[in-house]
């Protein structure tokens, strides 16, 4: 796993965007405090710096960016913006009307793509993003994320042939 540098960014990042809890997970685990990244995408300035943060992160060769709703869509947004490149957005069903498609925004058909999302905990939401992108004809091979809690996203996605890259890893952090 790939870790961009902390310093004041993560204090910046804590004080706006981690609050206390109880917090409870989808697999039923409750956090005392938890990274809220409708905070991050709420702050004007904050997002820019995330996403050039972000940006830095991607590996060479990226070619589209795609996110999983809610939380993928402001960044996915903010980093295409900041690089040019291209974005997707996942929905967790496909669209029961028009389209009927669950990957929306650019074709990602044979182009390289990187997952962006917010947090990264056990792997589980960012493998089955990429399974996704993956059926839909992406070729993913990394998964950048704001905050990686280190509860075995990279060891998981490691298994599947991703790389996982994060600009905060925060095992002691809030939990």
């Amino acid at each position: 796993m790939v870790t961009a540098p902390a310093g004041t960014f993560a204090a910046r990042l804590a004080a706006v965007a981690y609050r206390h809890g109880p917090y409870r997970l989808p697999d039923g685990q409750t956090l005392t405090s938890y990274f809220d990244p409708y905070r991050l995408a709420g702050d004007p300035a904050l997002l820019a710096e995330t996403a050039a943060a972000l940006a830095g992160l991607l590996p060479d060769g990226t070619e589209a960016l795609a996110g999983p709703a809610l939380a993928g869509v402001p960044l996915v947004t903010a980093v295409s913006l900041h690089t040019g490149l291209p974005g997707a957005f996942l929905r967790p069903e496909p669209k029961a009307h028009g389209t009927w498609q669950q990957i929306e925004g650019t074709e990602l058909v044979g182009r390289r793509t990187v997952l962006l999302d917010d947090t990264a905990r056990s792997g589980a939401s960012l493998l089955r993003s990429a399974r996704l992108l993956r059926m839909g004809g992406a070729l993913v091979d990394a998964a950048v994320c704001v905050l990686d809690r280190d509860a075995g996203a990279a060891a998981l996605l490691g298994g599947h042939r991703m790389v996982l890259r994060a600009l905060v890893c925060d095992p002691g952090g809030p939990r």
